[in-house]
């Protein structure tokens, strides 16, 4: 295995806000490149990946993600007016979350383990959604509207689920239909510590998780935020775009692991943005 390490022969974006200059269509290209370059990596994996597996369909996923979102970020970002933020603020929330776990996976010694984990509390929540409207359906229609499970429904729902044997890696005590739990959100950014300058840019990625965040519920500050017309505005996307790149190299680390491929790296956006993290 490769010795792990940074690359900071250049400052990351947040280092110097003031002097990034892009437009929206400009963003909208380098959307695009982003884009063929999370579809040229995926192409390497055509016929490779044939089988159901955990870890390598979470790594594969992260990579058709970041290519379905970039394709929609270029067409948004095309001839927008730059104080319009929300929708690519949203999108690239996403997208952050998407990093920061990627690097707490790579600097964690069982990242299958964790990948469970985060499976786990995703079916957990998915689980007690259903547990909601199921009681919903009881409390107001007397469990009898349609297209909503009632008790007797969800019961054999989860004891299908328990059964499969392929389920029981994500339980603490399956008799209980206790899962195994991940860390928070925050708790889990708070955890990845491996130099300074992972620290740097975990800080940066949390920040703009947090900024992006606010615009997934309105209120009369991302309001403000989007009339005020300030450049950091725009500055903030360039900058999630870096992050956004160093995911697909994180993401397909798994497939150069696993498979003995190499990533396929974009000229312009290793020049501009490089790799922020090498293992």
């Amino acid at each position: 295995m490769k010795t792990c390490g940074t690359d900071a022969k250049k400052p990351y974006i947040g280092c110097n806000q003031t002097t990034i200059h892009m437009t929206m269509n400009e963003l909208s290209d380098e959307a695009k490149i982003i884009r063929d370059l999370a579809n040229a990596n995926l192409g390497l994996l055509t016929g490779r990946c044939q089988t159901k597996e955990l870890v390598q369909d979470y790594y594969l996923g992260i990579i058709r993600r970041q290519a379905i979102v970039f394709n929609d970020l270029s067409l948004i970002l095309k001839n927008r007016n730059p104080e319009y933020i929300t929708s690519p603020y949203m999108l690239l929330r996403g997208l952050m979350d998407d990093f920061l776990h990627l690097i707490y996976l790579e600097l964690h010694y069982n990242r299958e383990e964790e990948i469970i984990k985060i499976n786990a509390k995703a079916i957990k929540e998915n689980f007690s959604a259903l547990k909601g409207i199921t009681e919903s359906n009881h409390n107001y229609f007397n469990g009898q509207l349609p297209y909503y499970l009632n008790n007797t429904s969800f019961e054999a729902l989860k004891i299908k689920f328990a059964e499969k044997a392929e389920n029981a890696k994500y339980f603490d005590d399956v008799a209980q239909f206790k899962f195994k739990k991940f860390q928070t959100f925050t708790d889990m950014v708070g955890t990845i510590a491996h130099s300074r300058e992972v620290g740097i840019f975990t800080d940066r990625a949390f920040f703009l998780w947090k900024l992006f965040s606010d615009f997934i519920h309105f209120s009369n500050f991302t309001f403000d935020v989007e009339l005020s017309n300030n450049p950091n505005n725009v500055n903030f996307i360039v900058e999630a775009f870096q992050y956004s790149y160093n995911s697909l190299y994180l993401a397909f680390k798994y497939f150069e692991r696993s498979l003995d491929l190499v990533f396929i790296e974009d000229e312009h956006l290793t020049l501009k943005h490089e790799i922020l993290y090498k293992c």
